[in-house]
């Protein structure tokens, strides 16, 4: 990638700042601590607020506001591809087949998934090594192309931008407090005498 291609990512990150905390976010499809039965599936990039889910996005005024649905494929979190080639160029990402929808992964690559350590593979992810099945994707998620043109700049603005993830582990650490001495009255040993015996 030349320096033109830098400029040009750096120019899209600057004009929309939610992609790199899109990218930054790793609570994607992880359990809601405010509704522990529904996951994490959508995000506000007017607001770039951790990742929501489906109760969150009805209760709280999003109107008019732009939101990233994501959708879940070989354990990894992708957006739709019609979606995010508005806001940045994705030639060369892996594309999946969801409900009829092409996806791109959000994140590269878990180090431990199989896929990285098949061998025999001709044609890999040019950043984390991710085995491909065709050669005309070079990057396996929009995280692996930032970072092949950006490098460690990538890095560097995800630690001086906002942290997302803060105001999530503050309230589920409150709510865990709050909820822990309830949690103690309700679950007793079983067998377990409520008061001394009587000698």
């Amino acid at each position: 990638m030349g320096e033109s291609m830098k400029e040009i990512f750096e120019v899209q990150i600057r004009r929309f700042p939610w992609l790199i905390q899109m990218v930054k976010s790793r609570l994607f499809h992880e359990l809601c601590d405010q509704h522990i039965k529904e996951q994490r599936r959508y995000f506000c990039c007017d607001c770039m607020i951790p990742p929501f889910c489906n109760v969150c996005f009805k209760k709280n005024d999003h109107k008019d506001h732009l939101i990233i649905q994501a959708f879940r494929c070989s354990n990894q979190t992708g957006v739709r591809k019609d979606f995010i080639s508005k806001y940045m160029d994705i030639s060369g990402i892996h594309m999946f087949s969801v409900n009829r929808s092409w996806i791109v992964f959000i994140n590269q690559r878990c180090e431990s998934d199989v896929h990285c350590f098949r061998n025999n593979v001709s044609h890999r992810c040019k950043v984390c090594g991710w085995a491909f099945e065709t050669a005309s994707s070079a990057f396996c998620s929009v995280e692996c192309k930032f970072r092949s043109v950006l490098g460690s700049q990538l890095d560097d603005m995800m630690e001086s931008s906002d942290d997302v993830d803060e105001p999530v582990v503050k309230r589920k650490e409150s709510s865990e407090d709050a909820s822990e001495p309830i949690m103690k009255r309700k679950h007793r040993r079983k067998g377990t005498p409520y008061r001394s015996p009587f000698y």
